[in-house]
Protein backbone atom coordinates (compact mmCIF):
# COMPACT_ATOMS: atom_id res chain seq x y z
CA UNK A 1 0.00 0.00 0.00
CA UNK A 2 1.56 3.27 -0.82
CA UNK A 3 -0.09 5.87 1.73
CA UNK A 4 -0.80 4.85 5.07
CA UNK A 5 -4.64 6.67 5.84
CA UNK A 6 -4.59 8.89 8.49
CA UNK A 7 -6.90 7.28 11.80
CA UNK A 8 -8.02 9.01 14.43
CA UNK A 9 -9.80 8.49 17.34
CA UNK A 10 -13.33 9.98 17.58
CA UNK A 11 -15.51 9.11 20.08
CA UNK A 12 -16.60 6.32 22.63
CA UNK A 13 -20.37 5.38 22.49
CA UNK A 14 -21.96 4.27 25.55
CA UNK A 15 -26.13 4.69 24.45
CA UNK A 16 -27.71 4.97 20.81
CA UNK A 17 -28.40 8.40 21.56
CA UNK A 18 -24.33 9.11 21.03
CA UNK A 19 -23.55 7.19 17.93
CA UNK A 20 -22.55 9.94 14.84
CA UNK A 21 -25.38 11.25 12.95
CA UNK A 22 -22.62 12.41 9.95
CA UNK A 23 -23.75 9.85 7.40
CA UNK A 24 -20.35 8.72 7.00
CA UNK A 25 -20.20 4.96 6.01
CA UNK A 26 -19.20 2.91 8.67
CA UNK A 27 -16.91 -0.71 8.83
CA UNK A 28 -17.22 -2.41 11.99
CA UNK A 29 -15.09 -4.82 13.89
CA UNK A 30 -16.19 -7.73 15.66
CA UNK A 31 -14.73 -10.26 17.84
CA UNK A 32 -14.25 -12.14 21.37
CA UNK A 33 -12.15 -10.37 23.58
CA UNK A 34 -8.89 -10.57 23.75
CA UNK A 35 -8.90 -11.60 19.89
CA UNK A 36 -6.54 -8.41 18.77
CA UNK A 37 -9.03 -5.75 17.87
CA UNK A 38 -6.68 -3.04 19.11
CA UNK A 39 -4.14 -4.48 17.88
CA UNK A 40 -5.31 -4.32 13.80
CA UNK A 41 -6.47 -1.16 14.71
CA UNK A 42 -2.94 0.16 15.46
CA UNK A 43 -1.79 -1.59 12.71
CA UNK A 44 -4.20 -0.57 10.13
CA UNK A 45 -2.98 3.68 11.36
CA UNK A 46 0.01 2.22 11.58
CA UNK A 47 0.35 3.71 15.30
CA UNK A 48 1.09 1.72 18.75
CA UNK A 49 -1.33 3.54 21.18
CA UNK A 50 -4.49 4.97 19.14
CA UNK A 51 -6.35 2.10 20.40
CA UNK A 52 -5.73 0.38 23.72
CA UNK A 53 -4.30 -3.15 24.21
CA UNK A 54 -5.66 -3.65 27.45
CA UNK A 55 -4.39 -6.74 29.88
CA UNK A 56 -7.69 -7.28 31.31
CA UNK A 57 -10.02 -9.15 28.39
CA UNK A 58 -13.91 -7.64 28.13
CA UNK A 59 -12.69 -4.24 29.81
CA UNK A 60 -13.85 -1.97 26.34
CA UNK A 61 -17.21 -1.63 27.06
CA UNK A 62 -18.03 1.41 24.91
CA UNK A 63 -18.51 1.70 20.63
CA UNK A 64 -15.02 2.91 19.62
CA UNK A 65 -15.58 4.90 16.34
CA UNK A 66 -12.06 6.15 14.75
CA UNK A 67 -12.13 7.78 11.71
CA UNK A 68 -10.43 7.39 8.51
CA UNK A 69 -8.75 10.06 6.37
CA UNK A 70 -12.52 11.98 7.15
CA UNK A 71 -14.18 10.12 4.84
CA UNK A 72 -15.49 6.75 6.37
CA UNK A 73 -16.01 5.19 10.09
CA UNK A 74 -14.06 2.44 11.39
CA UNK A 75 -15.83 0.81 14.33
CA UNK A 76 -14.88 -1.36 17.22
CA UNK A 77 -17.36 -3.17 19.01
CA UNK A 78 -17.11 -4.50 22.68
CA UNK A 79 -15.60 -7.72 22.71
CA UNK A 80 -17.89 -10.36 23.89
CA UNK A 81 -17.16 -13.58 25.89
CA UNK A 82 -15.81 -12.52 28.55
CA UNK A 83 -18.27 -13.13 32.24
CA UNK A 84 -16.45 -10.62 34.45
CA UNK A 85 -18.87 -7.83 33.94
CA UNK A 86 -22.51 -7.74 35.75
CA UNK A 87 -25.15 -9.40 34.12
CA UNK A 88 -27.14 -5.95 33.96
CA UNK A 89 -23.46 -4.39 32.09
CA UNK A 90 -23.86 -7.31 29.98
CA UNK A 91 -27.68 -6.88 28.93
CA UNK A 92 -26.79 -3.29 28.70
CA UNK A 93 -23.97 -3.83 25.81
CA UNK A 94 -25.63 -6.13 24.33
CA UNK A 95 -28.50 -4.46 23.65
CA UNK A 96 -26.93 -1.35 22.33
CA UNK A 97 -24.51 -3.80 20.08
CA UNK A 98 -27.57 -5.48 18.67
CA UNK A 99 -29.82 -2.35 17.89
CA UNK A 100 -26.07 -1.22 16.13
CA UNK A 101 -26.11 -4.25 14.14
CA UNK A 102 -29.29 -4.44 13.05
CA UNK A 103 -30.45 -1.17 12.67
CA UNK A 104 -27.37 1.44 11.51
CA UNK A 105 -27.88 2.40 7.68
CA UNK A 106 -24.62 3.57 7.52
CA UNK A 107 -22.85 0.01 8.26
CA UNK A 108 -21.49 -1.04 4.68
CA UNK A 109 -18.99 -4.34 6.39
CA UNK A 110 -18.04 -6.27 9.05
CA UNK A 111 -14.88 -7.59 9.83
CA UNK A 112 -14.96 -10.85 12.23
CA UNK A 113 -12.01 -11.69 14.25
CA UNK A 114 -11.39 -15.23 15.10
CA UNK A 115 -8.39 -16.41 16.57
CA UNK A 116 -6.60 -18.71 13.62
CA UNK A 117 -5.04 -21.02 16.48
CA UNK A 118 -8.61 -22.21 17.48
CA UNK A 119 -11.31 -21.03 14.89
CA UNK A 120 -14.42 -20.03 15.98
CA UNK A 121 -15.30 -20.93 19.60
CA UNK A 122 -17.85 -20.24 22.36
CA UNK A 123 -19.35 -16.72 21.63
CA UNK A 124 -18.23 -16.22 18.36
CA UNK A 125 -21.53 -18.77 16.79
CA UNK A 126 -24.26 -16.60 17.15
CA UNK A 127 -21.94 -13.30 15.67
CA UNK A 128 -21.43 -15.97 13.08
CA UNK A 129 -25.18 -16.76 12.46
CA UNK A 130 -26.09 -13.29 12.41
CA UNK A 131 -23.45 -12.37 9.40
CA UNK A 132 -25.10 -15.05 7.83
CA UNK A 133 -28.54 -13.82 7.77
CA UNK A 134 -27.29 -10.05 7.32
CA UNK A 135 -25.91 -11.29 4.06
CA UNK A 136 -23.77 -8.06 4.12
CA UNK A 137 -19.92 -7.94 3.28
CA UNK A 138 -17.53 -9.66 5.79
CA UNK A 139 -14.15 -10.49 5.81
CA UNK A 140 -12.95 -13.00 8.60
CA UNK A 141 -9.83 -12.33 9.65
CA UNK A 142 -8.13 -15.10 11.35
CA UNK A 143 -5.75 -13.49 13.57
CA UNK A 144 -2.27 -14.22 15.49
CA UNK A 145 -1.57 -16.06 12.28
CA UNK A 146 2.26 -15.89 13.70
CA UNK A 147 1.70 -18.30 16.24
CA UNK A 148 1.08 -20.76 13.71
CA UNK A 149 3.84 -23.12 12.10
CA UNK A 150 4.08 -22.91 8.13
CA UNK A 151 2.16 -26.49 7.98
CA UNK A 152 -0.76 -25.30 10.54
CA UNK A 153 -0.93 -22.23 8.85
CA UNK A 154 -1.74 -24.32 5.53
CA UNK A 155 -4.12 -26.69 7.37
CA UNK A 156 -6.04 -23.94 8.92
CA UNK A 157 -5.91 -21.74 5.89
CA UNK A 158 -7.83 -24.54 3.52
CA UNK A 159 -9.97 -25.36 6.78
CA UNK A 160 -11.07 -21.96 7.00
CA UNK A 161 -11.05 -21.41 2.59
CA UNK A 162 -13.94 -24.30 2.63
CA UNK A 163 -16.03 -22.50 5.44
CA UNK A 164 -16.18 -19.14 4.58
CA UNK A 165 -14.75 -18.79 0.76
CA UNK A 166 -11.20 -18.09 0.05
CA UNK A 167 -12.19 -14.48 -1.31
CA UNK A 168 -13.73 -13.91 2.44
CA UNK A 169 -11.03 -14.36 4.78
CA UNK A 170 -7.67 -13.14 5.60
CA UNK A 171 -4.73 -15.22 7.43
CA UNK A 172 -3.41 -11.93 9.81
CA UNK A 173 -0.39 -11.13 12.34
CA UNK A 174 -0.34 -7.66 14.06
CA UNK A 175 3.11 -8.39 14.78
CA UNK A 176 4.46 -9.07 11.14
CA UNK A 177 2.01 -6.80 9.34
CA UNK A 178 1.10 -10.43 7.01
CA UNK A 179 -2.75 -9.75 5.54
CA UNK A 180 -2.52 -5.87 5.97
CA UNK A 181 -2.61 -5.03 2.28
CA UNK A 182 -5.46 -7.72 2.40
CA UNK A 183 -7.10 -6.37 4.46
CA UNK A 184 -7.10 -2.66 3.28
CA UNK A 185 -7.95 -3.79 -0.34
CA UNK A 186 -11.23 -5.41 1.43
CA UNK A 187 -12.14 -2.01 3.21
CA UNK A 188 -11.33 -0.22 -0.16
CA UNK A 189 -13.69 -2.53 -2.35
CA UNK A 190 -16.39 -2.36 0.12
CA UNK A 191 -16.51 1.48 0.32
CA UNK A 192 -16.08 1.34 -3.21
CA UNK A 193 -12.89 3.60 -2.58
CA UNK A 194 -10.19 3.70 -5.74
Amino acid sequence: MARIPEITFFKAVYSLKDIPSTGLPEICMSGRSNVGKSSIINCLANQRNLAKISRTPGKTQSINYFIVDGTFYLVDLPGYGYAKISKSDKKKFSELVNTFLNERRELRGVIQLIDSRHGPVSGDYDMLRWLEMWGGSVLYVFTKSDKLSSNEKVKKMKMYEKEYGAENIVMFSALTGTGLETLWSWINRTLKIT
